[in-house]
């Protein structure tokens, strides 16, 4: 599974970069948390509809930049006069969903989107149970993608619904995996998926035109330093604002540029040559494969047998019984 959402996870990062203005491509689960618990963020209780339960939350992770809580909401109200203070994007995860309000019935299916941005909520009341996922924006974090962006920044979003965005589905849906897995794959991954989700997040529903635009490659003296300071890092959990930073370049910016230079994302590239770095030390018979695993920076042993079986077809148990 983790291995299979980091596959998709490069793949998406490559699609949402491809944007407006001319920019080119670029353990175990956690139990169900309540909102009780999310006592250092409290945000999404205005939010939800009717009585609900909280089936995963980001909350625990402490993600820079946006907050996730996946609801299955019981029919019931919102009343009108709870407050935002910022915006949220919320997406149905059900097959399909029926919403009351303003005194209309609408029926929206899996996938669709709606923003709610900062501000007074309307009332609102859900005909049935369904499960939904809100992702909230730091608005310092968004400000600072902006700001990467170059001015290219779309209006402020009204409230608006019945919106589609097949990569901001999919990465929804893989944050949410990653809550699921306690955050196995590390910042690097979660940094990337965020910064991607944000840009698309800023245009979402903006009439996009793309024009062709060569994305520039990371001069090789930046991209030498980049890789040392990977290796110097390897078992640290990195940042992408830890590699960006290197160089002297924005968050957004690197992210293309090393993505058009060395073909993969930053993440990939950290997880490849922590696999090699683990099959070299796999080979020292006195260090066990949970000691390689926290050597090689991976989360757990089942988080680098993984990722080793995706590298080389063989399970790092495998690999030492062929020495």
């Amino acid at each position: 599974m983790v291995g299979q959402r980091l596959s998709a996870s490069h793949r998406l990062l490559r699609q949402a970069f491809i944007l407006p203005f001319g920019f080119g491509p670029g353990g175990d689960k956690m139990r169900p948390m309540r909102v009780s618990e999310i006592a250092s963020d409290p945000l999404l209780s205005p939010v939800i509809l009717g009585p609900s339960k909280l089936i995963a939350s980001s909350a625990a992770l402490r993600w820079r930049g946006v907050l996730m809580e996946k609801h299955a909401c019981d029919p019931g109200e919102r009343q009108e006069g709870n407050a935002l203070d910022r915006s949220v994007l919320v997406m149905v995860c059900s097959p399909t969903w029926r919403r009351e309000c303003n005194g209309k019935l609408k029926r929206e299916t899996l996938g669709t989107l709606t923003i709610l941005p900062k501000g007074l909520l309307p009332a609102m009341r859900s005909a049935q149970t369904a499960d939904l996922l809100y992702c909230a924006f730091n608005e310092a974090f968004v400000k600072e993608v902006a700001d990467e962006l170059e001015g290219r920044l779309a209006p402020p979003h009204d409230k608006r619904g019945d919106l589609r965005d097949r990569a901001i589905s999919e990465i929804l849906n893989l944050l949410v995996a990653e809550v699921q897995s306690g955050g196995a794959s590390g910042r690097l991954y979660v940094d990337s998926l965020a910064l991607a989700l944000t840009i698309r997040f800023l245009f979402l529903g903006e009439r996009q035109t793309t024009r062709s635009c060569r994305t520039a490659m990371i001069p090789q003296h930046h991209l030498f330093r980049v890789q040392e300071f990977i290796e110097s890092r390897l078992e640290a959990d990195l940042t992408l604002q830890e590699l960006a930073s290197e160089v002297g370049y924005s968050r957004s910016h690197f992210l293309r540029m090393f993505h058009a230079t060395t073909g993969m994302t930053p993440h990939r590239y950290v997880l490849k040559r922590r696999v090699e770095r683990a099959r070299q030390q796999l080979e020292q018979v006195e260090q066990s494969i949970p000691e390689v695993a926290f050597r090689c920076g991976f989360s757990s042993q089942a988080h680098l047998t993984l990722a080793f079986r995706k590298e080389f077809g063989i399970t790092p148990a495998e690999y030492r019984r062929q020495l």
